[in-house]
Order: structure tokens, then sequence, then C-alpha cells
């Protein structure tokens, strides 16, 4: 794989997830609050939990890229770590959502969450494509860092790129799953391009 495909998938994945978002910004606030099950999170709080979950990484990418030195290396190879976390969190092309799993305790949006959980949302996917801009011509393969689960698990960048990116496109989905059972048309499908 090279890294300005993968780079250029990444940043048109997170565009039609900023589509998704602003689409479900569109609607009204009490509907986007509204659980259509009370064991399932609203729209908004599937917001909430990206904005948690992001939270992570954008700290690591903070800490790791702002002195990373340019690399010639075109090639990227995934890890069998980081293909393994993929596969598990990024939606099936179908839309399908592959391994469903309860999420940490750490991770639940447990605030009533309100409009400005959305604008948080669509600041920190600026910020990401600003980082997958930077990653151009870096090394996405000797940049580690620590997953949102702990130092335990460490990604190579481009690995937890795609992990970012794939754990929004599942919950942009689930998002739009709930308001198209609260009867909300949703056409506006997240594609997966990896």
């Amino acid at each position: 794989m090279k890294r300005s495909e993968l780079i250029e998938s990444l940043m048109a994945d997170t565009y039609r997830i900023i589509e998704e978002v602003k689409h479900i910004a569109s609607l009204e606030e009490e509907l986007i609050a509204r659980r259509s099950n009370p064991d399932r999170w609203s729209a908004i709080e599937c917001l909430e939990h990206l904005n948690i979950a992001d939270a992570h990484y954008l700290i690591q990418f903070d800490r790791k890229l702002s002195s990373a030195k340019p690399c010639d290396r075109e090639s990227y190879k995934p890890g069998w770590l980081g293909n393994y976390f993929v596969k598990m969190i990024k939606p099936k092309a179908d839309g399908g959502i592959p391994s469903p799993m309860k999420t940490m305790r750490k991770f639940d949006p447990e605030v009533k969450v309100q409009r400005d959980t959305i604008s948080k949302f669509l600041e920190d996917q600026e910020e990401i494509l600003g980082y997958l801009s930077l990653c151009k011509t870096l090394d996405l393969q000797k940049i580690k860092i620590p997953s949102a689960i702990g130092a335990i698990v460490t990604f190579r960048l481009g690995d937890a790129l795609r992990f970012l990116i794939g754990h929004n496109q599942r919950h942009i989905i689930q998002a739009n799953n709930v308001l198209k059972e609260l009867g909300v048309e949703t056409d506006l499908p997240v594609n997966q391009s990896l």
C-alpha cells in the first residue's frame, strides 16, 4: 500500500463523516437527543462518545507528530495487531458493524450532551484532516501511537489513523441507525474506501 493512497483515502472518509454529521446537525435537537431504545445511545451520545475517544488520539498525534521528521518511504505495510483491531472496528462495505462490543466505561457519554457536542466533533475532524495532511510526509510505520486502551496496545501511525477513522465511521453508522429507527431518513451513507 502506498502512503499517499492511504492518506487520500482516510481524508476522503473523514470528509464523508463531516458531511454525515452536518446532516445530523440539521435535525431538531430533541430528535438527535432521543434514544430509539433505552439500552442504545442517541445520535448525539454517539458523537459525544467519539469526542471522548478521538481526544486520546488527537493528544497523541500532537505529542508524536509535532517533532516527527519527514521520511521518503512511500510504501506502508500495516502491522498485524493494527490490522486485527481495524478489522474488528471498521464497518463492512455494506455498512454492517463487525464484532459488536461493549464500550469501556471511560468512553461512555455520561453527561447530557447538547449541540456543542456536534461543533466539537466537527472541530476535531478538521484537526484530524490537518494531521492527515502532515502525515503525507511522515513514516507511517516507524512512528508508534499508544491505543486508547493503554500503552499495552501500540499502533503504527498508519494503523492508528485507520483505527480512529474506522471507529468514527462505525459510530456515525450507529447514529444513523438510531435515527432511522426513529423514522428519520438518513440517505447519506458513510462509504468505506479501505
